[in-house]
C-alpha cells in the first residue's frame, strides 16, 4: 500500500457519491453503451459466455418424387471470457481525515479519478479489438490521408449489399476525435450551409450524425500497428452494435467492507487499515470483451492520424 493522499471517506459514501460516481463512469463509456452488453448473463455466476454463430443455408431446386437436399449447417461458437480485473486505490490516513474531513469536494474528485481510471480501462479494451477487423473488402481509407467524403458513402453501400442494417439505431460511426473534428469537419459538403441548410456546424455543437447514422467519437479509438498500411493509421469504425460483445461481474462488497456496486458494475470499497491508520479506498472491476462478428459488422475506415494538412 502506497501513502495516504488526503481526503475524508465517511460511512455514508454511498449517500455522498454514489450517483456522480454512476454519471461519471458512464459519461465515459460511449463505446461499451453501443456494444453489446452481456452482463446480465453472468448474474448468476461463471466467467463465459458463449455465442452460437448461424451459418447461412443454402437452396436447391425441386422436382417432383425427389428427395430434398438437406442442409448440414457447421455451428461454431464465439466465446467471451470475462477475466480482466482492474482496479484503483487509494489511502486516506487519519491525520488527513481529521484536517480535510469536510472538504467533500476534494472527496468528489478522489472518487471522480479512481471511476474515471476503471472506466478507461474498459473503454480501451473494447477498441483494441478494431485491430482485428482484417476482411479486405470491408477496409476503407489510408493512414496518410484524411477521411473523404466518398469513403463514407463507400462504407454504407458495404453495409447495405452484406445486407447489415444501416437505418435501424444499431449502426453508428465510432471516430477518434481528430478525425471527426478536424477532417470530416473540414469536408465542405457536409458543412457549409449551402449544402446542409443548417447552422449546426457555423454555431452550435457539431451534429453527431453523418447520413443519418449516429456519431459517436471517442478519444479510444485505436492507432494500427503491424503491416505497412496499418501502422500509423487511426481506425475508425462503421461497426453494427452486434459487432463486439463485453460484459463485467457484478461482484458483491467484501465481508466487513463498506460500499457499494453502481449499476455498470464499478465496485467501491472502504475499510479501515489498522496498520496505516488510514481508511482503503478502491474502485474494481472484472470485465471482458470479445470480437462477436469474425467476417461482416463493420468497415475499418483508416485515416491520418490527426489530420493531413490542416
Amino acid at each position: 500500500m502506497g501513502g495516504g493522499v488526503g481526503g475524508s471517506l465517511l460511512v455514508d459514501i454511498p449517500l455522498l457519491w454514489g450517483q456522480k460516481i454512476n454519471d461519471y463512469f458512464r459519461f465515459n463509456l460511449s463505446l461499451a453503451s453501443f456494444f453489446v452488453d452481456r452482463s446480465e448473463e453472468l448474474a448468476d455466476g461463471g466467467s463465459d459466455v458463449y455465442t452460437p454463430s448461424i451459418v447461412a443455408m443454402s437452396t436447391a431446386a425441386k422436382s417432383n418424387n425427389t428427395e430434398v437436399t438437406l442442409n448440414n449447417p457447421i455451428q461454431t461458437r464465439i466465446t467471451l471470457t470475462v477475466s480482466t480485473w482492474r482496479e484503483s486505490s487509494f489511502l486516506i490516513e487519519d491525520r488527513e481525515m481529521a484536517q480535510l474531513k469536510k472538504s467533500y469536494y476534494l472527496q468528489e474528485k478522489f472518487a471522480k479519478s479512481a471511476a474515471w481510471e476503471i472506466a478507461q480501462d474498459l473503454e480501451d479494451n473494447i477498441a483494441t479489438l478494431f485491430t482485428d477487423f482484417t476482411t479486405a473488402a470491408n477496409i476503407l481509407g489510408s493512414g496518410t490521408a484524411n477521411v473523404a467524403d466518398s469513403t463514407l458513402l463507400a462504407a454504407i453501400a458495404i453495409f447495405e449489399t452484406a445486407g447489415v442494417p444501416v437505418y435501424n439505431g444499431e449502426t453508428a460511426w465510432i471516430f477518434h476525435p481528430n478525425t471527426f473534428y478536424r477532417q470530416i469537419g473540414s469536408v465542405d459538403k457536409l458543412t457549409l450551409w449551402q449544402n446542409t441548410q443548417t447552422e449546426l456546424p457555423r454555431s452550435k455543437a457539431p451534429t453527431r450524425s453523418l447520413y443519418s447514422i449516429p456519431v459517436i467519437v471517442s478519444p479510444s479509438v485505436p492507432l494500427g500497428a503491424g503491416a505497412a498500411a496499418e501502422s500509423g493509421a487511426r481506425l475508425n469504425l462503421l461497426a453494427h452494435k452486434d459487432v463486439i460483445h463485453w460484459a463485467r461481474l457484478s461482484m458483491p462488497v467484501g465481508p466487513g467492507m463498506k460500499g457499494f456496486v453502481g449499476n455498470e458494475g464499478v465496485r467501491i470499497q472502504e475499510g479501515y487499515v489498522q496498520e496505516y491508520l488510514g481508511t482503503l479506498v478502491t474502485v474494481d472491476m472484472c470485465y471482458g470483451s470479445v470480437r462477436n462478428r469474425l467476417v461482416d459488422g463493420a468497415v475499418k475506415i483508416r485515416s491520418h492520424s490527426t489530420a493531413n494538412g490542416l
